[in-house]
């Protein structure tokens, strides 16, 4: 899965939450979708990893070969927020690995270093701005 991920070309793009601007990781194959940001040991503080499906859906995240904690964020098809997780853990164990899920359904999935949904004040039905 390593040599994979080294292999990924990704593009990113501009999203923005109020006044405030991230650099955007696009994951928008299943190949970028499946490994998100396994392996990679950070993430910047303006940084996130943007999934683009399509057709909305409850997309579960985990956090299998992961270095570090994120914020999980869930949109709808009008790029609002359906639900968020706040700290998610990385997991050493296939078999003990949680899947965090929405409670409805999403078009994008926005991850983002831990710490992010309360310093920008993220809540259901706030608005992320991106292509």
């Amino acid at each position: 899965m390593k040599a994979i991920y080294r292999r990924q070309k990704y593009s990113t793009e501009e999203l923005h939450i109020g006044k405030s601007a991230y650099s955007a990781i696009i994951a928008d194959s299943p190949t970028k979708r499946s490994i998100g940001l396994m392996f990679r040991h950070e993430l910047e503080s303006r940084e996130c990893m943007l999934f683009k499906f399509d057709t909305a859906g409850r997309y579960g995240i985990w956090m299998l070969n992961m270095n570090f904690s994120i914020d999980i964020v869930w949109l709808g098809s009008d790029k609002k927020v359906v639900d968020f997780v706040e700290n998610a853990a990385p997991c050493r164990s296939f078999f003990k690995c949680r899947t965090y899920t929405p409670n409805g359904k999403a078009a994008y999935v926005v991850e983002f270093v831990s710490g992010t949904i309360g310093k920008e004040r993220i809540a259901k039905g706030s608005v992320m701005v991106f292509e």
